[in-house]
């Protein structure tokens, strides 16, 4: 969750939240799309009932949260983001998606020494997964927080030889399980990104 917009962004994904539930069940009302998708196991019982009432209370524009900021701050806006984040990836993903920890994103650049020769991004369910590459060793990092890895058979990693990041456009595979595979196909790189956004498993 963004620390400096917190309202931007709650009203955006509440939106959104309320576009998917709503086409996914075929109804235009928000409310009644949340209760049919957990019917269909795609959306925990207690989840569709808080996003329900959240959007009840507030309306699907959130117009509150812009002239209230003091509303979104701390606990609260965690609460909600949460809720919206674990619903927004079980759209995705198409099953329920398990629950991350999620708090306000800080950004970490300064933590993680020189710039790197070269890098990679991709869009991961409201997170940004990079490929960076410095001096020959590639780290995999989830909002600029490195995670560990598995290449081949080895144990747990925290980089990995590689001359430079992908170029080409990547491939994003969403399993139901969680498991998200990203491939750069002209490159031969493959990161298998676990359900707990934590760990990934490498190919080359």
């Amino acid at each position: 969750l963004p620390a400096t917009d917190p309202a931007t962004t709650l009203r955006r994904a509440t939106q959104l939240a309320c576009d998917l539930a709503c086409e996914q069940a075929a109804v235009e009302d928000a409310q009644a799309a949340f209760h049919d998708l957990s019917e269909r196991g795609l959306v925990e019982p207690a989840l569709a009932e808080r996003l329900a009432a959240w959007v009840a209370s507030k309306g699907t524009e959130v117009t509150w949260a812009v002239s209230h900021p003091d509303d979104t701050s701390g606990a609260r806006a965690l609460e909600i983001g949460r809720d919206l984040d674990r619903f927004l990836r079980s759209m995705e993903i198409g099953a329920l998606a398990p629950e991350l920890p999620f708090e306000a994103i800080v950004a970490r650049d300064a933590d993680r020494g020189a710039k790197p020769d070269s890098t990679a991004a991709v869009s991961i369910s409201g997170r940004v997964l990079e490929l960076e590459v410095r001096d020959g060793l590639a780290v995999v990092a989830i909002d600029g927080q490195p995670i560990l890895l598995t290449l081949d058979a080895t144990g747990p990693v925290t980089t990995f030889a590689l001359a430079a990041a992908p170029t080409s456009k990547a491939e994003v595979h969403h399993d139901p399980t969680g498991v998200t595979r990203v491939i750069w196909t002209p490159e031969h790189v493959t990161i298998e990104l676990a359900s707990d956004f934590t760990r990934a498993r490498i190919e080359l």
